[in-house]
């Protein structure tokens, strides 16, 4: 009984499963974040509460790898910047454009990016992989378009849409960065990446309040930000960076197309929106697209 964690903590499909369900809630408290507190204020906050939670917490570990930590600043302050502010900027920001459910689709970009960056780096991808990409990328046209393709010709997608791409591609640098990071656990590295996230969400408070835009959280922010907290944030985060170490950011970013399967019916369940036929044809080319990629691992 008591080798029950250590045996979930070293088996990666059940860690990014988790994970995927916890970031399929991101795009649900994104969409409610809406006038309850502002995009930078809601990022700024979260940050700083998990660099807080994790010195309490960890204190001894976190002091034990603060030189190696230390000596790796620039680059943990990169990626902090890009694949945590960064990315959820753009995130919460798209919010007030597009539904939670193209937030959650137009996603499944990003395992893809991941894939075709890991072998421009040299990792090894087969054609069945590189197929399974384009499937995913016709399912992300069709759910930006609306199941209109032809949109693209005409450059119409809306602006949340466009932010939620944008944010695929900082996303994938971010993945492909990990295995590079210093040696040390996935939760005293997490701990010296939120300290680097909320030093570099304070430039973007500080603007969102001089153009006027800053919004204290009221009491639905307050839930909203604590369920960021706990769930995409600590939660999430420390079960990629661990499902990483196992099996690599080009097999684990596959997985995170489950977050559609997951977002799409917290879109519908908890913000009563449509769920259309385009949505539908869209997810099921991103599944078959993650077979296609999984099927070459397996036959490895």
């Amino acid at each position: 009984m008591g080798n029950r964690p250590g045996r979930l903590w070293d088996r990666a499909s059940p860690l990014l499963i988790l994970a995927s369900t916890l970031w399929a809630g991101n795009a649900i408290a994104s969409r409610l974040a809406v006038g309850n507190v502002s995009p930078m204020a809601m990022v700024g906050i979260r940050w700083l509460t998990i660099c807080l939670i994790l010195a309490l917490v960890m204190p001894a570990a976190i002091r034990a790898s603060a030189p190696l930590l230390w000596s790796r600043r620039w680059m943990i302050l990169f990626m902090a910047t890009i694949g945590l502010t960064g990315f959820n900027v753009l995130l919460y920001v798209a919010a007030h454009y597009t539904t939670a459910v193209n937030m959650v689709l137009l996603q499944c970009l990003l395992p893809g990016l991941v894939l075709l960056g890991s072998a421009a780096t040299g990792g090894r991808v087969a054609p069945t992989q590189y197929a399974g990409v384009v499937i995913t990328c016709v399912g992300v046209a069709i759910v930006a378009t609306r199941g209109h393709l032809e949109d693209i010709l005409a450059l119409r997608l809306n602006l949340g849409d466009l932010l939620i791409l944008c944010s695929c591609v900082v996303g994938a640098i971010y993945n492909l960065m990990l295995p590079r990071r210093p040696k040390v656990s996935a939760p005293v590295f997490f701990a010296g990446l939120s300290a680097a996230a909320a030093l570099a969400s304070a430039p973007l408070i500080a603007v969102e309040a001089s153009i006027g835009g800053f919004q204290w959280p009221n009491a639905m922010g307050w839930a909203v930000i604590l369920f960021t907290v706990f769930g995409p944030g600590l939660g999430a985060q420390v079960l990629f960076l661990r499902a990483v170490d196992l099996i690599g950011p080009d097999r684990a970013g596959v997985y995170n197309n489950l977050t559609p399967v997951f977002g799409a019916a917290f879109g519908v369940l908890v913000l009563g929106e449509t769920f259309s036929s385009y949505h539908a044809i869209g997810l099921a080319l991103v599944l078959a697209g993650i077979w296609m990629c999984e099927r070459r691992k397996r036959l490895a």
